[in-house]
Parts: C-alpha cells; sequence; structure tokens
C-alpha cells in the first residue's frame, strides 16, 4: 500500500553551514517529488538529522523514527544511517536519499497496521469466526505462509540496490505479485550472481558503490542469457537525461525512487505479461 504522507524533519545542534547543506539537499529532493515538513521537536519527527555527540545524549530513540548521524569518525556506526565531516553535496545526497527510502517504508508499514488495528475493532472477535471458510482476501500484511500452504512462485527476480529500505520495500511488492527474489547490495555482486542463476527479471539501482547501475546494466546485456531480460531501473533521478543513459545501457524501463506501490504493480503486470508471452512463443519454437 502506498502512502502519500508528508516526511517530518527535524535537526539537532547542527552549525549553520551544516544546516545549509542538508537545507539545500532537501530543496533538490523537493523538486522532485519528496513530500516533506519541519517539525519544532524530535517526538513528532519521522527523521532526525543529528551530530554524533547528540545522538549519544538522546537516550533510548523510538524504532519508528530514522535517524542520519553526522559524525567526524568514519567508523561511526550511531543510527540508521551515517555521513562524515566535511560534509560534500554527493555524499549527504546519498546518504539522505536512503534515510527517506527508510522513512517512507516505514511510514507504510506504520500505517498498514493502524489500518489492521482499526479493522480489528469493526465487529467482535466470535462475529469473525462464524464460518469456516477461508477468506479469499489477498494476504496485505505481507505475511509468510506456511511451508505447506505457500504457493509456487511464477517468476524468480534479482534486485540490486545498496539500500535496504529498498531491498525490504521490494521483497514484499514481489511477494504479494507471487515472485521469489535474490538481493545484491552492489554491480559487482550481482554479476557473479548470475553466472551461476537465471533470473527472470532484474531491478537495477543507478548510484551504488563500486560499478554504477548503467556499467551493471551494459555488462549484463553483454550476456546471451540476459540480452532480453526485463532491467527495470531504479533511481532518485528524474531527468529526461537519466532515462536516456538507462536506455542506452539496455534498460527496459525505469522507475524513481521512492518507489510507488500502484506504478510497481503496473510496471510488475505489464513485465510478467511480456515474460509468459515470450515463453510461449519460445516453448512453441523449439517444439
Amino acid at each position: 500500500m502506498s502512502i502519500e504522507k508528508s516526511i517530518g524533519i527535524y535537526t539537532v545542534a547542527l552549525d549553520p553551514k551544516e544546516t545549509a547543506v542538508f537545507n539545500r539537499v532537501i530543496a533538490f529532493s523537493v523538486t522532485h517529488g519528496l513530500i516533506q515538513h519541519k517539525c519544532e521537536n524530535a517526538k513528532s519527527a519521522d527523521l532526525i538529522i543529528l551530530s554524533e555527540n547528540s545522538y549519544s545524549e538522546r537516550g533510548e530513540n523510538d524504532k519508528n523514527q530514522v535517524h542520519l548521524v553526522i559524525s567526524n569518525d568514519v567508523s561511526c556506526q550511531l543510527g540508521d544511517f551515517q555521513t562524515t565531516r566535511p560534509l560534500l553535496i554527493t555524499r549527504v545526497m546519498k546518504t539522505l536519499q536512503q534515510a527517506f527510502d527508510l522513512t517512507t517504508l516505514k511510514l507504510e508499514l506504520k500505517n498498514n497496521t493502524t489500518l489492521d488495528e482499526d479493522s480489528s475493532h469493526e465487529a467482535p472477535l466470535e462475529n469473525k469466526s462464524i464460518s469456516s471458510k477461508p477468506s479469499s482476501e489477498p494476504n496485505s500484511n505481507h505475511e509468510e505462509k506456511p511451508a505447506s500452504e505457500a504457493t509456487h512462485c511464477n517468476h524468480h527476480a534479482l534486485v540490486i540496490d545498496d539500500s535496504a529500505a529498498i531491498r525490504k520495500q521490494l521483497e514484499l511488492e514481489l511477494r504479494d505479485a507471487n515472485i521469489s527474489a535474490d538481493f545484491a547490495e552492489s554491480g559487482e555482486q550481482a554479476l557473479e550472481m548470475i553466472k551461476e542463476t537465471q533470473y527472470d527479471l532484474v531491478f537495477l539501482d543507478i548510484i551504488m558503490p563500486g560499478i554504477d547501475g548503467y556499467e551493471t546494466c551494459k555488462n549484463m546485456r553483454a550476456i546471451t542469457d540476459y540480452k532480453k531480460t526485463p532491467i527495470i531501473m531504479l533511481s532518485g533521478k528524474t531527468s529526461p537525461l537519466d532515462e536516456v543513459q538507462g536506455v542506452i545501457a539496455g534498460a527496459t524501463t525505469y522507475l524513481t525512487k521512492p518507489v510507488k506501490s500502484d506504478k510497481l504493480q503496473e510496471t510488475l503486470t505489464r513485465v510478467t505479461t511480456w515474460l509468459e508471452n515470450f515463453n510461449t512463443t519460445t516453448a512453441r519454437e523449439t517444439v
């Protein structure tokens, strides 16, 4: 389920230069679709940006909040995400995008939980168990089915993204679409994985450590078994030039992050329909 909810952002004890850098990056993200607002206190925030010292002084943190910690030490592991001084625009952009992705996912999961809790009060429990017929409603909570009830997955996907939030979101979305998935955090790792496994479709982030998504896509297309495999590129970038670069590299289509559930499911419908038609045609040709 996708929601259009504003991300509440709160900054703690940043100096004027650091504040200016984050404000500049946030303003850029707003022009590219980010919905956000500034909070007056940490309690009401979804994303908190703070220094290492401030984080250590906060004590226990709300698990529903995302914390981006600024540190002088590259080995700092405090919070959900870290960026080091001096604050470089490109580094802050990448870290903030990852923080926005995780914050969006947490908001969606929180919203789904609230909806489930609300629906549980619609009728007494004894009234809900009158019928012994199994429910035909889809599993909106993304719960794992017991092995005895698990359905056979029609397709197998590879998700390549260094953002844990995006990998988790796609895992849930693909599971709902009856698609199993493996995951890679870099282009190099993915290129090793496709040597051992033939995937039906690929989700590929553009900005990653090591080789980027464009180069990864080119390397995949150079492999005979992956010349026609649907490759869906993922990126926070939305300019026509970026899409052209993706097409040149061999991408099938393009989704912007944070990925909207309805757009993703629409893309999955198109891609899986093509896969089924392609597989049917190939099977006929080999008979």
